[in-house]
C-alpha cells in the first residue's frame, strides 16, 4: 500500500513547523474540553529524512493513572497536525506517532500547561521490522519475571514504557521470533526439553486476539500496543488443544484486549 504524504522543500517544512499550533487557544482544538481540569497537546508529525509531513498517521498518548495504563489517540490531519485532548493536567505522558507498521520514537511529555506544542518524528523509510530495545525491561525485579511468565496481566505492564506487544514479546524468554522462507516471520514456543537430536524443541504458535484467529499474527501484534492489553497467555500445544480442540494443535498466543 503506497504511503500518502505531502512532500515539501526543506525551507517550507521548517516554515510550517515554526508556525506554532500552540499559539491558538485550547478551545480551538478542544471545543468540548474543560481547561480547568484537562490539558491538550498539539503538534506536527514529520519525516525529517524525506522532508515531509505525514498525514494519516496516528499519535497515541499513554500514561499511568489510578494504577492502570491509560491511552488516547488522535489522527494526523492533511496538514500534518494532530491534537490530543482529554489529558490529565500535571501528568507525565508518552507520545508516539504510528503509521501502519512504522513507529516513531516514544517522546516523554509533561502536561504542565493547558495547551502546548510537541512535534513528533516518524520515518517512512527506515526498516519497520527493526527491534526496539528497551534496556530497562529486563533489568530485574518484576519486569524480568513477567518476561518468563506464561500469563501476563495488565497490572504487570503498568510501569513499562509504551511499546507494541511485538516489542514486548520479542524479549520473552519462552518465545522466539524467526523468519521462515515460505511463511515470513513466525512465533515459536521454545522448550528446555531436549529432543532426541540433542537440540531444543521449538513449536510454532498461532495468535488469537479476543479469541479471533489472526491470519498474520506477527503483524497483528506489531500494531497492538500494550496499553490496549488486559491479558496475554502463552499456551503450549497441549494447553491450546484442551481449550480449542483441533484448532489448537500448534499452540496459541492468546491476547485479550481491555475494550473487549
Amino acid at each position: 500500500m503506497p504511503y500518502s504524504f505531502v512532500r515539501l522543500s526543506a525551507p517550507a517544512l521548517m516554515l510550517v513547523v515554526a508556525n506554532s499550533a500552540a499559539a491558538q487557544s485550547f478551545a480551538d482544538f478542544c471545543p468540548g474540553g474543560d481547561p480547568e481540569t484537562e490539558a491538550a497537546v498539539v503538534g506536527y508529525v514529520t519525516d525529517p529524512e524525506a522532508e515531509t509531513i505525514v498525514p494519516g498517521a496516528t499519535v497515541a498518548a499513554s500514561w499511568v493513572q489510578f494504577d492502570a495504563r491509560q491511552r488516547v489517540e488522535a489522527e494526523v490531519g492533511m496538514e500534518g497536525l494532530y491534537a490530543i485532548c482529554g489529558l490529565p493536567q500535571d501528568m507525565e505522558v508518552s507520545l508516539r506517532a504510528v503509521f501502519g507498521d512504522r513507529r516513531g520514537e516514544a517522546v516523554p511529555y509533561t502536561t504542565a500547561v493547558t495547551l502546548a506544542q510537541q512535534d513528533l518524528s516518524l520515518s517512512l523509510t527506515s526498516d519497520p521490522r527493526r527491534r526496539e530495545e528497551v534496556g530497562s525491561l529486563a533489568a530485574g525485579g518484576s519486569r524480568s519475571r513477567i518476561l518468563g511468565s506464561e500469563v501476563i496481566r495488565a497490572e504487570d505492564l503498568v510501569d513499562l514504557p509504551e511499546m507494541s506487544v511485538y516489542e514486548l514479546l520479542r524479549q520473552h524468554s519462552l518465545l522466539k521470533f524467526d523468519r521462515m522462507s515460505t511463511l515470513g516471520e513466525v512465533i515459536l514456543l521454545t522448550s528446555v526439553t531436549l529432543s532426541s537430536w540433542g537440540s531444543f524443541r521449538e513449536q510454532a504458535m498461532e495468535v488469537r486476539i479476543n479469541e479471533r484467529r489472526e491470519g498474520d499474527g506477527v503483524n497483528a501484534i506489531r500494531e497492538l500496543s500494550i496499553d490496549e492489553v488486559s491479558r496475554i497467555e502463552i499456551l503450549s500445544r497441549t494447553q491450546a488443544s484442551a481449550r480449542y480442540g483441533g484448532d489448537g494443535y500448534i499452540g496459541a498466543l492468546v491476547i485479550t484486549t481491555r475494550d473487549r
